[in-house]
């Protein structure tokens, strides 16, 4: 138990970007002692690290959708992690310290997902890939879209690169050269991941400058609105629809003359607090 409290209190201390970073190497991590796991009792033929990886083949990719995001969390390599790592680190922490926690997960967690989609879409509409088995893993698409989010909120901001400053536009737009130059070279379904991620970090900060969260804008696309059902249901309590329907059946056979004072008042409060309603729709 008190192991377990130091963990907690461990990870309690982080900041979000280092939260992430922690998560990244823990996954990382774990495959290799699953690896372990089945080798000892002899285990073979079982690839779990498939179910989470991101398939370029729709047959294959409509039996985990939630692979759009758990590819993020993957990596082939020590190398392949550690760069990741630090570079969401030094311009996470940027990003973290300006906008805060929710924008970070917000642009961070998308763009990965559109770096998937854009890997997806291209692998299957591009004649170079057809017929090509391929799957992809790495959070280079989250991380770059840290990186353009915050070239194009402040393209002269001075960055050091080991001994130089350089302004992070001059990074941003020579990383995003450098992997269209190497999309016919070697890992093309990266580098176009890449690509997408970066487009989505400048995107997003454009919106978000109009003030406008993509993120938040989604979300709301799925909510439905409280205010007409609470309007209806205060309605449909407070006033009696079967006597309703008789009162309007009577003025149909005989005329309003024939209502009773108690009848017409009631009449009259149901439209008033129609008129009422509708107004707060508006």
């Amino acid at each position: 138990m008190e192991l377990k409290n130091r963990i907690n209190i461990f990870i309690s201390g982080l900041s979000i970007v280092e939260k992430v970073i922690f998560l990244n190497i823990v996954i990382y991590i774990i495959p290799f002692i699953l690896n372990t796991v089945l080798f000892l009792f002899n285990i073979k033929n079982i690839d779990l690290v498939k179910w989470f990886t991101i398939d370029a083949d729709l047959s294959q990719l409509i039996f985990k959708p939630w692979s759009f995001i758990t590819y993020g969390f993957l990596h082939g390599s020590f190398s392949h992690i550690f760069w990741n790592m630090i570079i969401l680190y030094y311009f996470g922490k940027i990003l973290n310290n300006l906008f805060g926690d929710r924008l970070f997960k917000n642009l961070y967690l998308s763009g990965i997902a559109i770096g998937g989609f854009t890997y997806v879409i291209s692998y299957n509409i591009f004649p170079a890939f057809k017929g090509i088995d391929s799957v992809m893993i790495g959070a280079s698409a989250g991380v770059m879209s840290v990186l353009f989010y915050l070239a194009s909120y402040n393209p002269q901001r001075i960055i050091r690169i080991f001994l130089f400053d350089i302004k992070i536009i001059y990074v941003a737009l020579f990383l995003f050269i450098y992997d269209i130059i190497q999309i016919p070279l070697n890992n093309s379904g990266g580098h176009i991941a890449h690509i997408g991620g970066a487009v989505w970090g400048y995107y997003y900060c454009i919106k978000y400058s109009r003030g406008e969260d993509l993120i938040k804008s989604f979300f709301k696309i799925f909510k439905k609105p409280r205010k007409s059902s609470i309007n209806q249901h205060n309605y449909k309590s407070k006033f009696d629809q079967k006597r309703i329907d008789s009162i309007l059946d009577k003025i149909s056979d005989s005329g309003y003359d024939s209502l009773t004072k108690s009848e017409k008042e009631y009449l009259f409060k149901v439209g008033k607090n129609k008129d009422n309603r509708s107004q707060n729709n508006i």
